[in-house]
């Protein structure tokens, strides 16, 4: 396993993402990517695409997935390490951040370590 690789998955275990979920595989790879300096912005027609061909999944697929991992972390995770973590990016009506902000403040932190 490389080390962005490893990286990524220990931080989203950190948070209480269940990594039974396939959004927690792609989280962890989209993450790795952005870690390696590889473009993933606009999500949907970069980092998706890019985990679209590396899996074989579609797009639509591969964004529900990983939203359904971040809304199961907030449901089963260390509220406070999530507050604490993302507390500036809550999408005030959902109480949890939408998949960007969760991916672009996820690989801040990570990139800090």
């Amino acid at each position: 396993m490389k080390e962005n690789e490893l990286k990524a998955k220990k931080y989203l275990l950190s948070l209480g993402f269940a990594p039974n979920l396939k959004g927690y595989k792609l989280l962890a790879a989209l993450l790795e990517l952005a870690l390696d300096g590889d473009q993933i912005l606009p999500l949907k027609f970069s980092g998706y695409k890019t985990l679209s061909d590396r899996f074989d999944v579609d797009v639509a697929s591969i964004e529900k997935d990983i939203q359904n991992a971040i809304s199961s972390a907030w449901l089963r995770g260390d509220v406070d390490v999530l507050y604490r973590e993302f507390g500036e990016t809550l999408d005030e009506n959902k109480g949890k951040p939408t998949n960007k902000q969760f991916v672009l403040t996820a690989a801040e932190r990570l990139r800090e370590y």
